[in-house]
């Protein structure tokens, strides 16, 4: 769970010397210049995979941050696991990251877009411990603006940030976003130190933000329209060639990259990209088809790895794959060469549509000291949703429309 923190430890923002800075707290309705784009408006973002550092325990880690980011409960038995672990093992498998500029002229960073997640937040020039990432210096912004509110991060494995905020202009592609309020990290956790992204541009609607009356990054884009669609789109790559792991399209959708037609579907909350599950099948070649009792909301996070369900829901996948066992521990784990003993797919009915994901990318790193043995991409721990994290995302391509309150998916082409 996020949660705005208050501790007293927080650094102010620096004045800067260019004159723009503001000493007291800016309402959200302040001025706002342009919103800038390309001639079409329309402008893509290449995205970046990056395979983690830190160590091959990133499924348990993963899972903790896919729950407390949307509010669930995390059982202390995995808690206790993660934190007996040592920094080294930790770990997030796969991060996606884009570049995003921030200030005037903009400052590059790697940001990891995430549909989840509602804030703009990066490293300030006062975090000590952050060297291994860039910071942003906003006395190299003419269009830096102080504000000062305190501003943190923290999940249950341990890792946090804290800091305050500032409002500047946030440039991605060919588009400009002024004043938008932004946090700066003053201190970060250990797990934060070491990821390879420098922050996070969240993509999602102004009520998940855990700062009280910001507007998104997101609803800023639609409120100028500024696009030639308030709508954006995700394309990652079901495998990694080079650096290009797949791309965000602003303003439209990229017809060359999914087979077939969208198949829109209305959100059934106007808060999270939440569409609704009319069911799931497991698909096993040469055996046919079997029916698993899940259906209703699902939510579309392409800041989360894994697909998360309830454990009732959960269980009755896994009872299709052979050996499968949940661990108190480690959670759902099956054996290594699922891929071969059940060859096919795991299909979501979503508007009448089936859209596949197959077995083999269900399959994730090994358990350590049990050979043979690997971690599930699907968990249990959500009480009434589906989560749809990348697992799901990297067979199926997904339009975001924010005008219109609605989400279109088409199996991918690769």
């Amino acid at each position: 769970m996020n949660h705005p923190q208050e501790s007293d430890g927080s650094q102010q923002p620096p004045d800067a010397s260019n004159g723009n800075a503001q000493g007291e707290a800016d309402n959200d309705s302040a001025p706002e210049t342009d919103v800038q784009s390309n001639n079409n408006g329309t402008f893509k973002i290449p995205i970046t995979a990056h395979k983690s550092t830190k160590g091959q325990i990133s499924t348990m880690a993963a899972r903790i941050r896919a729950l407390e980011k949307h509010n669930l409960n995390v059982p202390g038995k995995w808690l206790q696991a993660v934190e007996k672990l040592p920094i080294k093992e930790y770990g997030y498998g796969i991060e996606y990251y884009g570049e995003v500029g921030i200030g005037s002229p903009p400052q590059k960073f790697k940001l990891d877009l995430d549909t989840g997640s509602g804030d703009v937040w990066l490293a300030g020039e006062e975090c000590e411990v952050c060297a291994h990432h860039k910071k942003f210096n906003p006395r190299k912004s003419s269009t830096y603006k102080a504000e000062g509110r305190k501003w943190g991060i923290s999940y249950g494995d341990g890792s946090f940030a804290t800091g305050y905020t500032i409002r500047d202009t946030v440039s991605i592609g060919s588009l400009k976003v002024p004043n938008q309020v932004i946090g700066l990290a003053t201190s970060e956790s250990r797990a934060y130190q070491q990821d390879t992204v420098d922050g996070l541009l969240g993509l999602s609607y102004s009520g998940v933000s855990f700062i009280p009356g910001v507007t998104t990054f997101l609803d800023n884009i639609h409120k100028n329209s500024y696009l030639k669609d308030p709508i954006f789109s995700v394309y990652i790559r079901e495998k990694d060639k080079d650096d290009y792991a797949g791309e965000y399209l602003f303003g439209d959708v990229d017809k060359s990259k999914f087979e077939g037609d969208l198949t829109w579907v209305p959100l059934s909350t106007p808060k999270f990209w939440e569409v609704m599950l009319d069911g799931v099948a497991l698909n096993v070649d040469g055996v046919g088809r079997e029916e698993i009792e899940i259906s209703g909301p699902a939510i579309l996070d392409t800041g989360t790895t894994l697909i998360v369900m309830n454990e009732k829901q959960a269980t009755e996948f896994h009872r299709g794959i052979p050996s499968a066992e949940n661990s108190d521990i480690y959670g759902w784990i099956l054996p290594c060469n699922t891929e071969q003993l059940v060859p096919g797919n795991l299909t979501f009915t979503i508007g009448g549509v089936d859209f596949s994901v197959p077995v083999k990318n269900l399959v994730r790193e090994p358990v350590k000291g049990l050979d043979g043995w690997c971690f599930s991409a699907v968990t249990s721990g959500s009480p009434n949703f589906v989560i749809l994290g990348d697992v799901f995302m990297r067979s199926n391509y997904v339009a975001f429309d924010r005008g219109n309150a609605r989400v279109g998916i088409a199996p991918s082409k690769h």
